[in-house]
């Protein structure tokens, strides 16, 4: 009995926010009904006293995205004063936490892929009493948007473009000075082990290098990943690093969460 309320007391800690405060009956009833319609929402995190989002975990799980979110805040220079870009924010967790660390403006957009995810972004920093800007804009239209900021949050999105690069084009001309980037990847022991740069400089289509596993290689899917039509790139490490340096980013820590995935910080100088 104890550890299982010990289990329903750490999962409902999941996606806490220093901003939830308690609401009046009135207030709480009308934010519940909001919540409900709303619905489904990707992110689980709380929106006031004993009110989270995704409790359920319906889709990714009740404890994401702050699982991720503890690997992430690792790799975070310092953001107070700083202007922040979310990319694919969905429904706003990570645009959210940015201004709860201090950022003095954040921006979070997405492209629509979930029909519902700015408006939920919206109604999360009305609720929670913070001051977002959430916008419906695809990453192949950053440009438009006219600044630069100085960190760029990049998550869950690479593997799903059809067009990497010029993806990551666009992030590099809005991107100041920090980029964190996020991906699922081909799977791997939790290291980067790359082939010396200037090995990687002077292949041949018929060197042996193109073989190796340490090669920066991407598999293209074709049909569905693990029954989503929305994936088409799986890069292995190697590939994550490489292509972030042909875009003019600097890789410079890596992070592992599983062996299909990695996060990566990068500088721009």
């Amino acid at each position: 009995m104890f550890d299982r309320l010990k289990s329903l007391i750490h999962k409902r800690t999941y996606g806490a926010m220093r901003s939830a405060r308690r609401l009046p009956d009135p207030r709480r009833g009308q934010v519940e009904q909001k919540l409900t319609e709303l619905g489904p929402w990707f992110h689980n995190f709380q929106l006031a006293a004993d009110l989270w989002t995704n409790p359920g975990g319906s889709g990714p799980g009740a404890d994401y995205p702050d699982w991720r979110w503890r690997h992430v805040r690792t790799l975070l220079p310092g953001v107070v004063g700083k202007t922040v870009l979310d990319v694919g924010c969905s429904s706003g967790f990570f645009s959210l936490k940015m201004k709860e660390l201090g950022a003095a403006y954040v921006l979070g957009v997405d492209a629509g892929e979930q029909p519902k995810a700015i408006e939920q972004a919206r109604f999360a920093a009305d609720t929670l009493g913070l001051d977002v800007d959430f916008r419906t804009l695809s990453v192949y239209d950053l440009r438009e948007i006219g600044r630069q900021f100085d960190l760029v949050l990049f998550m869950g999105v690479l593997y799903h473009l059809r067009h990497p690069l010029v993806a990551l084009e666009a992030v590099r001309s809005v991107c100041g000075d920090a980029l964190i980037l996020q991906t699922i990847t081909t799977p791997h022991d939790r290291a980067l082990n790359e082939i010396d740069s200037a090995t990687l400089q002077k292949v041949g289509l018929r060197s042996p290098v193109l073989m190796e596993d340490r090669f920066p290689t991407v598999r293209f899917v074709e049909g569905a990943l693990d029954n989503d039509v929305t994936c088409w790139f799986i890069p292995n490490p190697q590939a994550v690093v490489s292509i972030l340096r042909s875009c003019s980013f600097r890789p410079n820590q890596s992070v592992f969460p599983t062996p299909h995935e990695m996060i990566v910080r990068c500088s721009t100088q």
